[in-house]
């Protein structure tokens, strides 16, 4: 038994990759989208592309951050204050303590910022200050002798005193509200505003109502054993996310239904979840007790891990009825849709290649030979042997053709039960791909080639083979009947055989999508009435329009790289209204097909740097001083922050002035020019995200300093020189002559 719990995809940011602290306490996003984390050594930046730490001024942890504006407001012992951005891109920090010169009380550090308008909060253990934006002046607004979190409500706040109560802000005093027992002995993790009613979350994983004086509990934990929350936040999606201490993060809904659970086991970093943020994308970003976890949660896909190695590498999937069926490398698997759990069919232990639905019959077509499945049980068809596929024979309805692993076989229908009939005789080839077309049988296989077979009426024997030569043959290549039409396919091109009496012709359009360069095999899924396509880029749906009898092509942009199916074994079913479920190398993963995948993000230019004998000097963006000629390299960064994990993002540059040609597409955001020709220079570069074009072309000019020689000092120099040459020539000239005028009058 295998738990299906399907989540939503997830990445992964270690202490190695961002070069920092293991233990994150606040996140925020900036205007930019730019992601800032209160980390263990100080401010982290995150880009989308590069991670960049500043150390905490007073080398103490940075324990919350908040942006607004041009500003990241930070918090750690001692001290609080902003950042901002300077010329070259890099943050400068202000101490608001310092600046404001205000007392803070001993050994103060800052745990949660709120900022407004035209104040910010800044909240630690014992107080809550407020920082006047306008005057710069600091004002305390709270004092008890331990605040346990602060908590922003609307235009209200609220803050809990453990062992004391529930206070709420009101004109900067603080009011101690009602139902004082209850607070005394609960610790509250999160207050938040649902239909005009306040709602709390506690540490056990409880939601109340509060009205200001009574509590009512409205879901408990649904947990058998005890956990403890540490922080949750409300998402736009109107579910709860639980930050706990040791189980990981918890998605409820609002009547404390578990949506689902995730922890190290299922790809979290980390089981101890110290922050809890939702940006603008929703995605939710978690701070860790070791590294940064972010799940996108607005994302068309979500996935199946199995992470116990319980079903396998995923070879087939079927959707009858209420029933999901999996066949992977260890059986087959079947799962009730209202159910959480993949239970094993006993009997099917070892490889199924295929599951297909033939009239009212559904089948397995195993390493065994073929099983009829029923509900949760299957009936192995004797004498059959190791089988690829199944499928019905025309004007036959109650015989079934089998591909083997040595030809073909048909099995028939008697008394309502499905029995072996006879092995075509006369065809020993390993039959994985087999299609019927006008009563003809075609076998294609990957290292032979496409046979074309004519057979009896009957389906008892062979009548005559043939090899049809000029299509060749390929690894991951297939053959389907398709709306009247027989296709073949293989790395490079697809062929159409539009009518029985037809040559098969190369089609353009269609070959487009198995082009070398994308390649990973010609595998046909027929689903829900249409035709699907694998390769690097993505997932190709294929319809013929009825009418005039064009393809079209719609796309999923999941890469290769992000599904990991077994090549040549590419499965694809519809398992609910708009749901396809993917088999792959780790279990499965189901995509959103009408989901909209043009969603709009920008470019930026972060830095750009020149080197100067290996170490790099940053340059004003706005107006870069000239780059040195001699030796010159010049790097610029840029990235597009978009943090979908099953999204490509790519970037496309030029350098005008000396490569007026865009790039290839590339995954690198950053590139460096060595030894440019002097001149002026204007970099430009575009990004996309899977096929969505960035709303912008970023631009960075810049100019390369002529060299010394061709400096203005140089060329006045020379010209000086050139003007001394002449007239000292003119001068030897004039007096070569008047010498030799005085030697001819004396000589006369």
């Amino acid at each position: 038994m295998s738990t299906a719990q399907e989540l939503p995809s997830l990445n992964n940011y270690e202490p190695s990759t961002y070069k920092a602290g293991n233990q994150n306490w606040m996140i925020s996003e900036s205007d930019d989208h730019f992601i800032y984390v209160a980390n263990n050594k100080g401010l982290l930046e995150y880009n989308g592309s590069q991670w960049t730490l500043y150390q905490t001024p007073n080398e103490s942890i940075m324990r919350s951050v908040k942006t607004q504006g041009d500003r990241i407001y930070t918090g750690c012992y001692m001290d609080f204050g902003f950042w901002e951005h300077d010329a070259t891109g890099t943050l400068s920090y202000t101490s608001i303590v310092e600046s404001s010169k205000f007392e803070l009380q001993e050994d103060e550090q800052f745990w949660n910022i709120i900022a407004r308008d035209d104040y910010i909060l800044f909240q630690s253990l014992s107080h809550v200050y407020s920082y006047n934006k306008e005057n710069g002046e600091v004002t305390q607004i709270a004092e008890q002798s331990e605040i346990n979190k602060f908590f922003e409500v609307g235009d209200s706040y609220y803050y809990h005193v453990l062992g004391v109560g529930l206070f709420q802000v009101v004109d900067g005093e603080s009011k101690l509200l009602g139902a004082v027992e209850f607070f005394k002995s609960e610790t509250i993790v999160l207050v938040y505003e649902f239909d005009s009613k306040i709602h709390i979350v506690t540490q056990k994983a409880d939601i109340y109502e509060f009205d200001g004086e009574k509590v009512t509990k409205i879901a408990a934990s649904q947990f058998d054993e005890q956990i403890t929350v540490y922080s949750a936040s409300l998402l736009s999606d109107e579910t709860l996310m639980l930050g706990t201490i040791s189980h990981g993060v918890i998605s409820m809904n609002l009547a404390g239904e578990v949506n689902y659970t995730m922890n190290q086991s299922d790809g979290l970093l980390n089981n101890t979840c110290l922050y809890v943020f939702e940006d603008s994308a929703q995605n939710v970003w978690i701070g860790l007790d070791n590294g940064i976890s972010s799940i996108n949660i607005d994302s068309p896909y979500k996935m199946f891990h199995d992470k116990d190695g319980d079903l396998g590498t995923v070879y087939a999937s079927f959707q009858d009825d209420d029933f999901l069926y999996i066949g992977t490398n260890q059986g087959l698997f079947y799962k009730e849709t209202l159910k959480d759990d993949f239970i094993f069919i006993e009997g099917t232990q070892g490889q199924v290649w295929s599951i297909d639905k033939i009239g009212e019959s559904l089948f397995c077509s195993h390493h065994l030979g073929v099983f009829e499945i029923e509900k949760d049980k299957v009936n192995y068809i004797e004498k059959t042997s190791g089988a690829w596929e199944v499928l019905s024979i025309p004007n036959h309805d109650d015989l079934i053709l089998v591909g083997t692993y040595k030809g073909l076989q048909v099995i028939e229908s008697n008394a309502d039960k499905w029995e072996f009939r006879n092995k075509i005789d006369g065809f020993d080839i390993s039959s994985k791909d087999v299609v019927i077309y006008d009563s003809d049988v075609f076998v294609n296989h990957e290292y032979k080639g496409l046979f074309h077979l004519k057979i009896d009426n009957n389906f008892n024997q062979l009548i005559e083979p043939y090899k049809i030569e000029e299509l060749g043959k390929g690894i991951g290549s297939d053959i389907t009947v398709y709306k009247g039409r027989l296709l073949f396919s293989k790395r490079g091109a697809i062929y159409i055989k539009q009518e029985p009496e037809s040559k098969f012709e190369k089609n353009m359009e269609l070959s487009s999508l198995v082009s070398p360069n994308i390649y990973t095999s010609g595998t046909f899924i027929q689903n829900n009435g249409y035709l699907w396509l694998f390769n690097m880029q993505g997932i190709h749906k294929i319809n013929i329009e009825d009418i005039n009898g064009n393809y079209e092509i719609e796309s999923i942009p999941l890469t290769f790289d992000l599904r990991r199916e077994k090549i040549g074994y590419e499965n694809l079913t519809k398992v609910g209204s708009k749901v396809y479920l993917i088999g792959t190398s780790y279990g499965y993963t189901t995509v959103q097909e009408d989901y909209k995948y043009n969603k709009e993000h920008k470019v930026y230019i972060n830095s750009i740097k020149r080197y100067e004998k290996n170490k790099a000097v940053a340059l004003n963006k706005e107006n870069p001083n000239e780059i040195p000629y001699s030796n010159n390299i010049t790097e610029v960064s840029f990235s597009s922050p978009y943090y979908n994990t099953l999204s490509n993002i790519e970037y496309k540059y030029r350098l005008v002035g000396q490569y007026d040609e865009w790039s290839n597409w590339t995954k690198l955001s950053e590139v460096r020019f060595k030894n440019l020709s002097y001149g002026d220079y204007i970099f430009e570069v575009k990004s996309r995200v899977n096929t969505v074009m960035s709303k912008n072309i970023a631009k960075q000019e810049f100019t390369i300093a002529r060299p010394y020689y061709l400096t203005t000092g140089a060329i006045v120099l020379y010209v000086v020189l050139l003007a001394l040459l002449i007239i000292g020539l003119n001068v030897a000239y004039i007096w070569y002559f008047k010498r030799q005028k005085e030697s001819a009058l004396q000589k006369q």
